[in-house]
C-alpha cells in the first residue's frame, strides 16, 4: 500500500525555483538574483541610466533557459578608456566556452551575438564577461603610464537581454496546488532510500502541453518523462540499485549510502493563455509516495535521538560515575585547529593542552557557529546560534532573557566567575549574566590567571566546598601578534620587523595596501606559533596552580573561532565561513580519566552549555540547537556499540556570520560542508566540500556534485528557518571608552 513519503505543496518552500529572464536590467535591485559575481554595486549616472560597473578579471550572470533554441543576446555597455590605453576587448564565455568578443566603446552602445541552440539547452548557464585589461592596463601607448584607479576599472554594462520574450511569472504553491508558469522549473532535493511515484490529482495547462519531468539520482542516469491531462496521474521514478561501493558502506556510515536527487518539473514554453490568463500548469494534490513495507531503515533513524551513545562501559571506572566538583572553561581567542600539537601541527608549540589531551575526549571535527568573537562565545554560553541569539554586530549584545551557562550553574549551586580580555566579551556586551564575578581587561593571559586565582581562593576560604564555574577568555593569540618571551625567541626569533602581525598590518594586508609574499605568510605563521605557545604555557601554569591547591575540576578547552592567512584571498577573521576561521580545537578532561578518546563526528559550540548542565546534575531543558555530548565521554569509542549510527551521522550543523557587508551561512552534515554567501546586489553564491579528503576546502565540489550540493542548500534553508523561527532580536548596546579602546586594539573598528 502507498504511503506518502513528500507533499509537494508543502516542500515547494524549499525548492530551487528558475525562469527565464529576457531582461537584466543592471544597476536596479532586480537584476541581483542574476548577477553571479565580478559587479559592482547599483549606480546611476548624471543622465539617469542606471548600471554597474565590472569589477576584477571576470564578471558572470547567471541564465536558465527553458527550451533550446539559438538565442540572441544583446549588451548596451561601455568601456572604461585610460590615457592612452588599447580599446577594451571583452571575451564572451558561455560556459566557459568563447562564443563572442566585443569591442567596447568610450560611451554607452548596443552590442549582440548569437548562442547557438546546441549549447543554449534547457537548464542553468553562466554567461561570463572577461576585459582584456582591468586596473591599468599594460601598454598605454604614447601617453606614458595610466593613472592609478582603486576600483580597477574596466567596463560598465546597463542591460543585457536574452531573446524577446517575456518575463516568466513566479511559481507558486498554495493550498493543495502547485502553479509552475511557463519558461520555469521547480526542482525539489530529496533522499530516497526506495523507489517513488509521483502523484497527483489533476493537472490543468494553460497555454501549454503540460510538464515536463526530470528525475536524477546522484550517480546514475536521468530518466525524463512528461505528464499531461490524459496521463495515468502516477509517474514512477525508480531508485537504481547501489554498487557495491556503496552498498559496503551502509554499515560503516549511513550517510555513506544516501543517494540525494532532484525532480524537477518544468513548463518549457508556449504562448500566452488565452483570455488573459497566465500561460503554465496547476498541479493539484502533487506527491512522492513509496510502499509502506520499505520505509523501516528512514524511520528506525527518525526515532533515535540527536545524540545516543552507548553505556559506560566498565573498562572506564570512575570516570562519569560522580559529578565533578568544579568547572574550568578555558576559551581560546583566534585558533585554528591545525596549529595545535594534538591535531598534527608538527612544532612543540601547544606540550600542555597535548598532554591533557592524552586524557582527554578530543573532538577531531568541531566547528564554530561564526567567525568572530562575539557571536560565538554567545553560542558557548547560551546553547543556541548566531540566528537564534541574533547577535551579528558590533552594536548587538546579549539578550538577557537567555538562561547562560553561569545562570544554570549558579541555580546548581556552583559559584561562577568570567575574565574576559577580548572587548567583545564586555559587561557593556551582556555577558556579565550569571557570573558573580565578571571582569574585562585588556590584559594578557598571565594577568587574567592570577585575577582568576584571587577570586578561587577567596571562593575556598568562604566556602571550601562549593563547586565553581570559572570562564576564562584570554586573547592570544589574537592579532596583533606581540609574543612575550622567551616564546618569540623560540619559535619566531628570525621575524624582525615589530610592525609585521600588527592590526595595522593585518588590515592592510587584506585591504592590498601591503604586499603579501609567501614569506610575509610564513614570518606571520612562526609570530601566530609564538602566541599559541604563549598561551599554551600560561594554561599550564593555571593547571599546576590547580593540582597544588587540591582543584581537580573538568576542563573543557575550545576556541571562538581560527584566523586565515590569505587561504583565500584575506587574513584575519570574519569575513567567511571558511575551515581555517571555522573548523576549532575542542576537548572535555573529566576528573579521573587516564586515557584519550578521539570523536569522530562534527560537533559544535552550542553543544557545550547542554554538556556541562547534564554533567553538573541538571537538565538542559528545552529551546537549545546544541545537543549533550556527555554520552560521548562516557565508554570507549572502540567498543562494538560505539558507531556512526548511535551518534546520527545526519546532523546538522549551522553556522552564520553577517559582517563586513558580507552575509554567509554553511551547514555540516557527516563528511560535507556547504557555503552559500551573499554579496549586496548579487546572487548567492553556493561552494560545497569534502572535510574527509579536502580539510583545507581548496576544492569546491559544487558544480561536479550539484544535485548533493541542493540538497543541502535545501536543508540550510530549513535549518536557518527553524533557528529564526525561535529567535529574539539582539538589544543594540552603548560601548563605553575602555569596551572602544579594546575592540580598536582587536582591530574590530579604526
Amino acid at each position: 500500500m502507498p504511503v506518502e513519503v513528500v507533499d509537494l505543496v508543502d516542500e515547494f518552500r524549499y525548492a530551487e525555483v528558475r525562469r527565464e529572464r529576457p531582461l537584466v536590467d543592471l544597476g536596479t535591485p532586480s537584476a541581483a538574483a542574476a548577477l553571479v559575481g565580478g559587479w559592482s554595486w547599483n549606480e546611476t549616472d548624471p543622465r539617469g541610466t542606471t548600471f554597474v560597473w565590472a569589477v576584477g578579471p571576470r564578471s558572470e550572470v547567471g541564465v536558465f533557459l527553458a527550451w533550446a533554441r539559438d538565442l540572441e543576446v544583446r549588451m548596451r555597455c561601455r568601456g572604461y578608456r585610460y590615457p592612452g590605453s588599447p580599446a577594451q576587448i571583452v571575451g564572451v564565455f558561455w560556459d566557459d566556452v568563447e562564443v563572442a568578443s566585443l569591442e567596447l566603446d568610450a560611451g554607452f552602445a548596443e552590442a549582440g551575438f548569437v548562442v547557438p541552440a546546441e549549447r543554449a539547452t534547457p537548464g542553468s548557464h553562466r554567461l561570463a564577461l572577461v576585459p582584456a585589461y582591468f586596473g591599468r592596463p599594460e601598454g598605454t601607448g604614447d601617453a606614458g603610464q595610466a593613472p592609478r584607479h582603486s576600483r580597477k576599472l574596466s567596463f560598465a554594462c546597463d542591460w543585457i537581454t536574452l531573446g524577446d520574450g517575456l518575463m516568466a511569472a513566479e511559481a507558486r504553491g498554495e493550498g493543495d496546488t502547485l502553479w509552475i508558469p511557463v519558461a520555469s522549473e521547480a526542482s525539489f532535493f530529496l533522499e530516497p532510500e526506495q523507489n517513488l511515484e509521483l502523484q497527483w490529482d489533476g493537472l490543468a495547462p494553460r497555454g501549454v502541453g503540460g510538464l515536463d519531468v526530470l528525475w536524477e539520482v546522484e550517480g546514475a542516469a536521468p530518466v525524463a518523462g512528461s505528464i499531461t491531462p490524459d496521463s495515468t496521474p502516477a509517474l514512477r521514478l525508480p531508485l537504481p540499485p547501489v554498487g557495491e561501493e556503496t552498498a559496503n558502506a551502509v554499515d560503516d556510515d549511513w550517510l555513506a549510502s544516501v543517494r540525494p536527487a532532484r525532480l524537477t518539473l518544468r513548463a518549457a514554453g508556449g504562448a500566452a493563455a488565452s483570455g488573459g490568463e497566465e500561460a503554465g500548469v496547476v498541479l493539484r494534490r502533487p506527491r512522492l509516495t513509496a510502499d509502506a513495507r520499505t520505509l523501516g531503515l528512514r524511520a528506525r533513524n527518525a526515532e533515535r535521538s540527536p545524540l545516543e551513545a552507548p553505556v559506560a562501559s566498565e573498562a572506564s571506572p570512575g570516570v562519569g560515575e560522580r559529578q565533578p566538583e568544579s568547572v574550568l572553561l578555558w576559551i581560546v581567542d583566534t585558533l585554528r585547529v591545525d596549529r595545535l600539537g594534538l591535531y598534527g601541527h608538527d612544532r612543540p608549540v601547544s606540550p600542555n593542552f597535548d598532554a591533557l589531551a592524552e586524557r582527554s575526549t578530543v573532538f577531531e571535527r568541531a566547528v564554530a557557529q561564526s567567525s568572530w568573537t562575539r557571536p560565538t562565545v554567545a553560542a558557548l554560553l547560551t546553547g543556541v546560534g548566531p540566528e537564534r541569539h541574533g547577535i551579528r554586530e558590533l552594536d548587538h549584545g546579549l539578550e538577557e532573557s537567555f538562561a547562560t551557562l553561569p545562570e544554570r550553574l549558579r541555580e546548581l549551586g556552583y559559584a561562577t566567575a568570567g575574565f574576559s580580555a577580548n572587548a567583545n566579551v564586555t559587561a557593556d556586551t551582556g555577558f556579565a549574566q550569571g557570573f558573580d564575578r565578571f571582569e574585562y581587561a585588556a590584559v594578557d593571559a598571565n594577568d587574567l590567571v592570577e585575577r582568576a586565582l584571587t577570586w578561587l581562593d577567596e571562593v575556598a576560604a568562604r566556602s571550601p566546598e562549593q563547586p565553581f564555574f570559572l570562564m576564562i577568555l584570554s586573547v592570544e593569540p589574537h592579532a596583533s601578534f606581540a609574543p612575550a618571551e622567551p616564546f618569540r625567541s623560540r619559535f619566531a626569533g628570525s621575524v624582525n620587523d615589530p610592525a609585521l602581525g600588527t592590526v595595522a598590518h593585518m588590515r592592510a594586508l587584506s585591504n592590498k595596501e601591503a604586499t603579501s609574499t609567501a614569506d610575509v605568510v610564513e614570518k606571520l605563521f612562526l609570530l601566530y606559533d609564538a602566541e599559541i605557545a604563549w598561551n599554551d604555557h600560561v594554561f599550564g601554569e593555571l593547571r599546576h596552580e590547580l593540582r597544588r591547591r587540591g582543584r581537580y575540576p573538568l576542563i573543557a578547552v575550545v576556541a571562538d573561532h581560527g584566523e586565515a592567512f590569505e587561504e583565500r584571498g584575506v587574513f584575519g577573521h570574519g569575513w567567511d565561513l571558511h575551515s581555517e576561521v571555522l573548523d576549532i580545537p575542542f576537548l572535555i578532561h573529566r576528573p579521573g580519566q587516564t586515557e584519550a578518546r578521539r570523536v569522530p563526528f562534527p560537533v559544535q559550540q552550542a553543544d557545550l552549555l547542554p554538556t556541562l548542565i547534564e554533567i553538573a546534575g541538571g537538565e538542559p531543558g528545552p529551546g537549545l540547537e546544541g545537543d549533550s555530548l556527555a554520552p560521548l565521554l562516557r565508554g570507549s569509542t572502540e567498543s562494538p556499540e560505539f558507531s556512526a549510527r548511535q551518534v546520527r551521522a545526519d546532523r546538522l550543523l549551522l553556522s552564520t556570520t553577517d559582517r563586513f557587508r558580507r552575509s554567509a551561512a554553511s551547514l555540516v552534515r557527516g563528511r560535507h560542508k556547504l557555503i552559500e554567501s551573499r554579496l549586496p546586489g548579487q546572487a548567492p553564491a553556493r561552494q560545497l566540500f569534502d572535510w574527509v579528503d579536502d580539510p583545507e576546502e581548496r576544492r569546491d565540489l559544487a558544480a561536479e556534485r550539484p544535485i548533493l550540493a541542493g540538497r543541502l542548500t535545501r536543508l540550510l534553508r530549513e535549518q536557518l528557518g527553524l533557528s529564526r523561527r525561535g529567535g529574539l532580536p539582539a538589544p543594540e548596546v552603548e560601548l563605553d571608552e575602555d569596551t572602544r579602546r579594546g575592540l580598536q586594539a582587536l582591530g574590530y573598528i579604526e
